[in-house]
C-alpha cells in the first residue's frame, strides 16, 4: 500500500485512480543510492525514467571540463523521460546529493503500463508532456537571464 500512496503524490501519476495506481505499482523497481553515487551518465544510452521517492539528486553536464548545473530533483520530481521518448543518449548526468531512493520505470515496463489501458496511457502521457513543458519554461527563463 505504501508504494501506491507514494505514486499518488508524484507529479507524473497524481491524477491516476487507485486501481490504475495498483496496476502501475507492479512495474516499479526501487533503486537505492548513497550520497555521491552516479545515477545516469551523460552520453550513455538510457532506457529508464526515474522518480524521486527520497533524497535529492542533481543533473549536470560537463562543458569544456566545467560542470554546468542543470537542475535539482526532490521528492516527486522525475528525470530521464527523454530516454523513453526519443531513444537518444542521455543529455546530462545525475548524481545523488544525499542518500536517496528512486522509483525506476524501464522502457519495457513503461510500455507495459501504457498498453494496459488507453485511459492510463492518456493520463501518463499528458502528465509527461505537462512536466516537460514546465521544465522547458524553467530552461527558457534561465536562458533569458543569461542574455
Amino acid at each position: 500500500m505504501e508504494k501506491i500512496e507514494i505514486l499518488k503524490e508524484m507529479v507524473l501519476f497524481h491524477n491516476l485512480d487507485s486501481l490504475e495506481l495498483i496496476q502501475l505499482s507492479k512495474f516499479v523497481d526501487h533503486k537505492f543510492y548513497n550520497e555521491g553515487d552516479l545515477v545516469i551518465a551523460e552520453g550513455e544510452m538510457g532506457d529508464s525514467l526515474f522518480v524521486v521517492k527520497k533524497g535529492q539528486f542533481k543533473a549536470f553536464a560537463l562543458r569544456e571540463e566545467v560542470e554546468q548545473h542543470i537542475a535539482t530533483f526532490n521528492v516527486g520530481d522525475s528525470f530521464g523521460e527523454l530516454a523513453l521518448l526519443d531513444k537518444q543518449p542521455r543529455s546530462a548526468s545525475v548524481i545523488a546529493l544525499t542518500d536517496g531512493e528512486l522509483l525506476e520505470f524501464t522502457k519495457d515496463n513503461f510500455d507495459k503500463v501504457l498498453s494496459y489501458s488507453e485511459k492510463i496511457k492518456i493520463k501518463v502521457l499528458e502528465n509527461i508532456v505537462a512536466d516537460l513543458s514546465q521544465k522547458l519554461r524553467r530552461t527558457n527563463d534561465r536562458l533569458l537571464k543569461l542574455l
